[in-house]
């Protein structure tokens, strides 16, 4: 776990990271290249890390057979997503995702940054985030590097 204290908009413990899987980590059904190795890089530093998607493609479990280490959940709709959050306890997880069905777990997540990458993000999930960037390795980068997180959330 990772505890984090932002002025003016408080402590962050992270113990939890979940991710939108399309449009997030993937790309039109392919991984970010560069994105499995950070997700092992926060495993390796005591994270818990999720994958949730609604697996339209059919191939979720089979893209990440060979990293146990990241929990895969299958989650068909906003309201899955959040009761996933939820039940891991949503006051130490980071969620990050880019579309609609992410919006309901970011309402309940101690912090959620919402990805504009290859295949954009709606306004909702944007205007619900906590933090927007531009790239997944910068959402990742942001829990790696406390500094980094507490300029962009200080007040």
């Amino acid at each position: 776990m990772k505890s984090v204290t932002i002025p003016g908009w408080g402590t962050v413990h992270i113990h939890n990271v979940v991710l939108d899987l399309n449009g997030t980590i993937t790309e039109s059904g392919q991984f970010i290249p560069g994105i499995l190795g950070a997700l092992a890089s926060l495993r390796k530093q005591g994270f818990r890390v999720y994958v949730l998607s609604g697996d339209s493609r059919g191939n979720l479990k089979q893209q990440l057979d060979r990293f146990p280490e990241i929990g895969i959940q299958i989650t068909e709709t906003a309201q899955a997503k959040r009761d996933f959050v939820e039940s891991l306890g949503p006051e130490s997880t980071v969620c990050i995702g880019n579309g609609n069905i992410d919006v309901e777990m970011f309402k309940v997540a101690r912090l959620s940054m919402c990805t504009v990458q290859g295949e954009g993000a709606t306004p909702g999930a944007i205007c619900n985030a906590d933090i927007v960037v531009t790239h997944i390795k910068e959402a990742i980068e942001l829990i790696h590097d406390e500094n980094k997180l507490i300029a962009t959330l200080r007040s």
